[in-house]
């Protein structure tokens, strides 16, 4: 689940490992702001050609890196829930609407 994901990713964030590829993302920001946006891509692409099993696979590589970019901007999943559970029996247009500029 995501929680032991983070969890796993996070154990990594102080190991001096350069073999570690989480360990590299979380030493360069704009490495691993290109990754979040390549695998967004490649998702979206995936899901757009119909390919359930390459769509699997590119929203696996998607959640790693999001999971990493929270690790690297010191979000925790709850903050994410928090917020989604805020959003709870609020229109996502009308949630749009009011958010702040």
């Amino acid at each position: 689940n995501l929680d032991k994901l983070f969890d796993d990713l996070v154990k990594k964030k102080n190991v001096n490992d350069t073999k570690s590829y989480t360990f590299q993302l979380l030493q360069n920001k704009n490495l691993l702001a290109r990754k979040i946006g390549e695998e967004s891509l490649e998702t979206i692409l995936e899901y757009l050609s119909n390919d359930k099993d390459s769509l699997i696979k590119e929203s696996a590589d998607l959640l790693y890196h999001l999971n990493v970019m929270w690790i690297s901007a010191d979000i925790v999943p709850s903050d994410i829930w928090n917020e989604l559970h805020k959003r709870t029996g609020t229109s996502g247009i009308e949630e749009k609407r009011n958010r702040k500029k």
